[in-house]
């Protein structure tokens, strides 16, 4: 057994040592040293931790690395009122995550033309510098970028939604050698919140992946994606004398909330920061903060899904052994792994 996975087990849970030993009827003190590997549990131990835990007993032993939210490929939009309680269930939900994917993807060949490269904004002139030059080397228009998910996607990375059970984090991304490129995003994002969060992860994945972390990441990161989403030389003819009329009008457009549009004049230097404020004021008064009227088509990751299907339809693995390679039970599986027809990929032999 492994006890670093017992212990991000047992985070993914939200047990602590003592919850975890009562609900299995373990002392606290046998769980305690298991996790830090001074005694090894009983066969009838293990097999009662991993039905609590909802994970198989193999899981336990996985020999993988465990990143944090401190790792330079780890980023995450830092949250300092989050208790530490769940920040650890956080960080263990996406370890897995990224452990299930990378298991998923062996033996599977993505069809992409693009790739995620690494931008230096230091070099290169900063982070608006940097989107420009991903937007042309995705070949992305002039305009609007007509579906984030989809671009991402076809750049090899995978997406999944998850409900972090919090509202304060939006997005982790991460990048581990062997694995693809993953970005996972708060399920209760509307639409065009989860494209402008994309953006987010897409600008820290270009820039910061792989570096030292930096003081000003996050704020780079946004610079990243107003750029990537709304391009000053295109956007900033639509944003004159703009006011919440207007703002309605550009956000089917532009595909970003209304707020953002506002904020991107406003750091265009087309509305002063006190014009910002007083729009951003009214907004509150409509209720517009918290729910926008005239949301964008939601964008649906499907490459994780497709993989999924390789496997069942080509790789001919049934539902229970394909669960049983992610340390998952059945039910489990099937509620966080769906089918579609859409087929991007196709078996290795």
């Amino acid at each position: 057994m492994n006890p670093r996975m017992l212990t991000v087990a047992r985070d993914a849970q939200g047990l602590t040592q003592k919850e975890l030993g009562e609900a299995c009827g373990i002392a606290q003190s046998n769980i305690s040293k298991a996790e830090n590997g001074t005694k090894e549990l009983t066969a009838d131990e293990a097999r009662r931790i991993a039905d609590r835990l909802g994970v198989t007993v193999d899981l336990l032993s996985w020999p993988d690395d465990v990143h944090g939210f401190g790792s330079a490929s780890f980023f995450h939009r830092k949250q300092q009122s989050l208790s530490q309680k769940t920040l650890r269930q956080i960080q263990a939900q996406v370890n897995f995550l990224r452990m299930r994917v990378q298991r998923l993807s062996q033996g599977i060949e993505v069809d992409v033309a693009m790739t995620i490269p690494h931008l230096d904004p230091d070099g290169i002139g900063g982070p608006e510098e940097a989107a420009k030059r991903l937007r042309a080397a995705w070949r992305i228009p002039i305009g609007p970028v007509g579906n984030v998910v989809n671009a991402i996607e076809c750049a090899g990375g995978v997406i999944v939604r998850h409900d972090f059970k919090t509202h304060r984090i939006n997005a982790i991304s991460v990048w581990h050698p062997g694995s693809p490129a993953l970005f996972v995003v708060n399920a209760t994002l509307t639409p065009e919140q989860q494209r402008f969060v994309l953006a987010h992860e897409l600008g820290h994945m270009v820039m910061h992946e792989g570096e030292p972390p930096r003081d000003d990441a996050e704020r780079e990161a946004d610079r990243f994606a107003e750029e990537f989403l709304m391009p000053a030389a295109e956007v900033a003819s639509d944003l004159r004398s703009i006011d919440l009329k207007r703002a309605a009008v550009l956000k089917p457009y532009w595909k970003v909330s209304m707020q953002s549009l506002i904020i991107r004049a406003e750091h265009l230097g087309i509305i002063t920061q006190a014009r910002c404020r007083s729009l951003h004021a009214y907004m509150n008064k409509l209720g517009y903060l918290s729910a926008e009227p005239f949301p964008v088509p939601r964008e649906d990751p499907t490459v994780l899904n497709d993989i999924v299907q390789v496997h069942l339809d080509d790789h001919d693995y049934t539902p229970d052994e394909l669960a049983k390679v992610l340390g998952m039970k059945r039910t489990q599986f099937m509620d966080e792994f769906t089918t579609r027809k859409n087929r991007l990929l196709r078996a290795v032999n």
